[in-house]
């Protein structure tokens, strides 16, 4: 299902309060660059910080070469709600 190199928008499900102190739980999105897949687990690949782009437009030089951040997400658990690959025009 995943593609190595090819970026997501990935659905899980997260747990929180609301105002009242109450437990709730609602969907969260993230874009992300898939790095590697190994069966149900996959890497996904924060922001590459080396790339020009508006974020990158403010940053220092150092901070341009810090690494990824990666998050691996076991695509078999009850949290994993569901990926939609991104299209870019570019492509």
């Amino acid at each position: 299902m995943f593609e190595v190199g090819k970026s997501y928008n990935v659905v899980t499900l997260e747990t929180g309060q609301d105002d009242d102190g109450k437990s709730i739980t609602y969907e969260s999105s993230i874009v992300c660059e898939v790095g590697a897949v190994d069966g149900t687990l996959v890497k996904f690949l924060g922001h590459d910080y080396s790339k020009p782009s508006p974020i990158n437009e403010f940053m220092d030089e150092a901070d341009r070469n810090r690494p990824r951040d990666e998050t691996i997400i076991n695509t078999a658990s009850l949290f994993f709600v569901r990926a939609e690959k991104v299209h870019y025009s570019d492509e």
